[in-house]
């Protein structure tokens, strides 16, 4: 296996890129959404993103913090500048990683929420496919919401571990 060498602010940039893409994506007119599906995807992508970015921040105020003790920063306004800038910086840092765990835990929420919506016309609301009054089952192991005793391979009496039966709403 190689490893390959990236600069981490190529790497960053390459990451503020990606979220312009996709902020022109989710446009009104763009078609980066079609389906409900596609929002809960891309939040729960975007949660995992956010639940990465508490480590590079730190990792990167380690470097600094490791360069500092090697004596090997400078301040061209001065030694005291330095140390109030490295004293700013880690609480920027500090900031920025509380700040990133709260957007995390506001798209889980985002997650969550959107979890048992759909698109009506595609199937799964048909007149001529009524739920069994059992609600609705999410099957992880198939990745689709059904109404029980419908479509959905799996129900109430399921043993797969990868179901969550959910009351419909």
């Amino acid at each position: 296996m190689t490893t390959e060498k990236t600069n981490a602010a190529a790497l960053a940039d390459q990451a503020a890129e990606t979220i312009r893409s996709l902020n022109y994506a989710t446009l009104p007119d763009a078609s980066g959404l079609a389906f409900p599906g596609d929002a809960y995807s891309t939040i729960g992508n975007l949660s995992t993103l956010a639940m990465r970015l508490p480590q590079a921040l730190q990792q990167v105020q380690a470097f600094i913090d490791r360069q500092h003790e090697n004596g090997d920063l400078y301040s061209d306004q001065g030694p005291e500048d330095l140390e109030a800038r490295i004293a700013r910086l880690r609480g920027a840092t500090g900031d920025a990683v509380r700040a990133a765990e709260a957007l995390l835990d506001a798209l889980e929420q985002a997650h969550i929420a959107l979890s048992p919506i759909g698109a009506r016309g595609h199937g799964l609301d048909d007149e001529e496919e009524e739920p069994c009054g059992e609600g609705m089952c999410q099957c992880s192991c198939v990745g689709l919401l059904h109404p029980c005793g419908c479509d959905c391979p799996h129900d109430d009496d399921c043993d797969c571990d990868f179901c969550d039966a959910r009351d419909q709403y």
